[in-house]
């Protein structure tokens, strides 16, 4: 990810094979400030590895800007994972026989799914998502009650865009990294971000001093939620980042305006991201028989 090149009207961004969550982030935050109403077109001849968290980024950042006509350099891998378009039922795409057919490789294409809540919207994206689950079960191998944590802590967390990004579409993407023992499972959206959710509040809560998106994500992983009383779960941040820190063991990097949680720590990411992107490694050995999900559910 080096000299990443720029004229008035193209980007060629650079990722060579790293898994470096750090390294990523850093990227992210260069491509951000890259992206902007002088672009018209943008070659990923020099992305060589495209892990989740720039897929899901990528595939809905170019979303946002409708000027930028040239989508170039489209190589091998982002071509199987459907990028930029992504896999979607609002594609016209055989979506089930299409993701079946990746089961045995160790990645899926990314998909875009509806958040939607009318007609038959939540059905077909519920079966999606379900059956996402259900290849990432199949092709990390995971027991049971490892499954059934893992598939609450992303019903969470897919519940929560469609609940609160008041945008049109969702992103997930998977990569197992099978030689070093952990999956990466990523999530993002285009819309309000944590503090517009709790600007867009209308109830009878008091979120005032919530201000800026640093005091919203804190407020987050302490349980504060816009839902109303029994659905007061929060927005599933603090219980998805305590089901996969406390008892999967694994890393939780939340994203959203220049708010930076990592597993316990919360930064000035520096420059501002729409929407929310949530990245969760996820280790894929060393299985507990004793583990049980619902010891970290308050």
């Amino acid at each position: 990810m080096e000299n990443q090149e720029l004229t008035s009207q193209a980007y060629c961004p650079h990722f060579e094979w790293n898994i470096q969550i750090g390294m990523q982030l850093l990227h992210l935050n260069i491509s951000i400030r890259r992206f902007d109403s002088r672009l018209k077109t943008v070659d990923f001849s020099k992305m060589n590895f495209t892990p989740p968290l720039l897929a899901v980024h990528y595939a809905s950042l170019l979303s946002e800007f409708p000027q930028i006509l040239n989508v170039e350099g489209i190589g091998s891998y982002l071509d199987t994972v459907k990028f930029p378009s992504c896999l979607s039922p609002a594609n016209g795409d055989n979506w089930e026989s299409i993701l079946d057919s990746y089961l045995h490789k160790t990645f899926i294409p990314i998909i875009k799914f509806s958040t939607n809540p009318t007609g038959d919207h939540p059905s077909i994206r519920e079966k999606l998502l379900s059956h996402v689950f259900s290849a990432i079960r199949r092709i990390t191998r995971l027991p049971t009650n490892y499954f059934t944590a893992i598939s609450y802590l992303l019903s969470e967390l897919t519940d929560n865009i469609v609940e609160h990004s008041k945008h049109e579409f969702g992103y997930l993407a998977f990569q197992y990294y099978r030689d070093n023992g952990f999956m990466d499972i990523c999530l993002a959206d285009r819309g309000l971000g944590l503090l517009g959710s709790y600007q867009d509040y209308t109830g009878d809560k008091d979120f005032s001093h919530i201000t800026d998106h640093r005091t919203a994500v804190d407020s987050a992983v302490k349980g504060r939620s816009t839902k109303h009383l029994a659905e007061d779960r929060g927005f599933g941040i603090a219980t998805s980042r305590k089901i996969l820190t406390q008892g999967l063991g694994g890393s939780f990097v939340y994203l959203t305006g220049n708010a930076l949680l990592i597993n316990e720590e919360l930064s000035n990411f520096g420059i501002d991201s729409k929407g929310a992107i949530i990245l969760v490694r996820i280790p894929v050995s060393n299985f507990r028989k004793d583990f049980k999900w619902s010891d970290f559910v308050e």
